[in-house]
């Protein structure tokens, strides 16, 4: 797999709040060799393994998924990674409907891969529907759920939507702070053929 490297400048991010936040300028991209757009009903499974320095508050990196339809006016997206907050790099997982809501867990212990964190966000059913999950990949290939989303599959004209998958980076802090500056490896995404 190819790695490559994204370069979040200051004052980038990916945030919606009412009652006029809206705020999606943090540069995302996926290797060209992926096909990272299609349509909702084929994603099955997105991972991406991921390193940056924690220097300022808000410092994030990790997947996003951005959700369109040709007759809304506003995207709607998932964005999983890294977060440093509150001087501690957390879990972070952000879901965006209407307005975005945000939630922050530890990472989990996984010794041998300190530098590098793995996260996933995959299609999952039970008796009760269909979900997307987003995991933390531990290096022993164990899979720690972070966070269930539901709304995804509620979808109005579910047929109609599509999802395009990139690796992301932010920096929110402003002022003369440098770019942030996201590693990335090992890159998949699967669609249902």
């Amino acid at each position: 797999m190819s790695s490559f490297t994204i370069r979040a400048p200051p004052a980038t991010d990916i945030w919606r709040k009412p009652p006029s936040t809206d705020i999606f300028n943090a540069p995302s991209t996926a290797p060209s060799y992926l096909n990272s757009t299609a349509p909702l009903l084929s994603f099955v499974s997105t991972s991406v393994t991921f390193k940056l320095p924690y220097t300022h508050q808000y410092d994030q990196g990790g997947l996003l998924l951005t959700f369109t339809h040709p007759s809304q006016k506003q995207n709607k997206w998932i964005k999983a990674g890294i977060e440093y907050y509150n001087s501690t790099p957390r879990l972070s997982v952000v879901s965006c409907d209407n307005w975005a809501d945000w939630s922050v867990a530890p990472l989990a212990d996984d010794p041998p891969s300190t530098l590098w964190t793995t996260i996933s966000i995959e299609k999952g059913g039970d008796e009760n529907g269909i979900s997307l999950w987003v995991y933390q990949v531990l290096s022993s290939a164990e899979k720690v759920p972070v966070r269930e989303i539901c709304w995804v599959y509620g979808l109005d004209d579910l047929d109609k939507w599509t999802v395009e998958v990139g690796a992301m980076a932010a920096r929110p802090a402003k002022g003369d702070l440098g770019e942030l500056e996201v590693e990335v490896k090992d890159m998949e995404i699967k669609w249902r053929e």
